[in-house]
């Protein structure tokens, strides 16, 4: 029998192999989600042009295009500009707190993360965004409902 693939996917975008294994690994214990993994900001982005990403993990410190790069390219595209992102990231100054939330970011885990609070962080997210999806949908529902009135 052929696995059931996720309605979710979950992409992480870091250079640290060590940091893509473990939170993927733990991802995929824990929560019924798909991960997919970016060495770079640049593969990133070239994965969220073929795939449904519904949250991104992203580390800011890489070498080519750091995580804020990265984010400026992702909230400038119409087809993205919408997933949730999490930094995931060793780099916590007060600086970085404040440009990643001019982004609009969901949240800010710092490494080395717990696994419960990777676990806990990811499912908040969705949960969220899942919410705000819904709720955007009722009230286009309603404003037609309303239109026909």
């Amino acid at each position: 029998m052929a696995a059931e693939k996720s309605a979710i996917t979950i992409l992480i975008i870091d250079d640290d192999d060590f940091t893509r294994h473990t939170a993927t690994t733990i991802l995929k214990e824990n929560l019924p989600y798909d991960v997919l993994t970016a060495p770079s900001g640049m593969d990133g982005v070239n994965v969220l042009k073929t795939s449904t990403v519904h949250l991104i993990l992203l580390d800011v410190a890489m070498p080519g295009w750091d995580g804020f790069k990265t984010l400026s390219v992702i909230r400038e595209n119409p087809l993205m500009k919408n997933i949730p992102v999490i930094m995931l990231t060793a780099a916590a100054d007060r600086g970085s707190i404040i440009k990643a939330s001019q982004y609009k970011v969901e949240d800010y885990i710092r490494k080395p993360f717990q696994p419960e609070e990777l676990v806990s962080r990811v499912s908040k997210a969705i949960w969220e965004h899942w919410q705000e999806a819904s709720l955007d949908t009722l009230s286009l529902d309603l404003d037609d409902l309303l239109r026909d009135l």
